[in-house]
This record gives structure tokens, C-alpha cells and sequence, in this order.
């Protein structure tokens, strides 16, 4: 049984959030507009194809992560 469900819920809905943000952020006009991104050294290094999908990969994994969570919150409820 769950102690704190609405706790839980905030959390679930934390990740959720971050992982839509970190997943669409890097391919948005925010990220390029940036004030990380003007610099010279590290707006090179940021606008890399590389850093972008690395940096939605862990949105995606954010999302997996919620999901999961979800699941398992599901299966606690359905059980008690």
C-alpha cells in the first residue's frame, strides 16, 4: 500500500515534465537562444548533434522512468 499517494503522483508528474522538456528542448528555439549557447567555446559544443540527442535520450529515459513508476503504482493499488 502506498503511504503518501499524492506525493507519489508530484513525482510521477515531476518526471514526466522533465522528460517532455528534456526530450523536445534540445530541437526548439530555446535552446538556441540560450545565453550558455552565445558563448563561443560552449555554443559550438552545445549545437552539436551529438550533445542534443544525448540531452533528449535522457528525456526519453526520463519518460521510460515515469512510466515504469506508473506501472508499478498500478500493480501496488491493484494489490491492496
Amino acid at each position: 500500500m502506498m503511504r503518501r499517494p499524492l506525493l507519489y503522483f508530484f513525482y510521477l508528474l515531476y518526471c514526466v515534465e522533465a522528460g517532455i522538456f528534456l526530450l523536445l528542448a534540445p530541437w526548439s528555439v530555446l535552446w538556441v537562444r540560450n545565453s550558455m549557447a552565445q558563448a563561443p567555446l560552449m555554443g559550438e559544443y552545445l549545437m552539436t548533434g551529438q550533445i542534443r540527442g544525448a540531452v533528449s535520450a535522457f528525456g526519453f529515459l526520463m519518460l521510460l522512468a515515469a512510466m515504469l513508476d506508473f506501472l508499478d503504482y498500478c500493480r501496488a493499488t491493484r494489490e491492496s
